[in-house]
């Protein structure tokens, strides 16, 4: 799977609650974004579901960590 990385502006009290919550369930940030972002996409209304089947397919020996990768909020290039 190629990753590619992104940032997003968040309210802080939102940022602050998704923090509070991955830590909750002792996830990283990124993977709970990339949970819930997998989520919206498998909706009904979505019609890529095929490649979502691809995307959940689990590899044989791979953790979350390889899916998720977050980062310090530095820019990139």
């Amino acid at each position: 799977m190629h990753l590619v990385k992104i940032s997003l502006e968040l309210p802080g009290d939102l940022y602050c609650e998704l923090r509070r919550r991955a830590a909750e369930e002792g996830k990283p940030v990124g993977e709970v974004i990339l949970e819930a972002i997998l989520s919206y996409l498998a909706s009904p209304r979505s019609r890529s579901n095929a490649y979502l089947d691809i995307l959940l397919t689990p590899v044989e020996g791979a953790g979350p960590e390889d899916y998720c990768v977050e980062y310090g909020g530095e820019d990139v290039d």
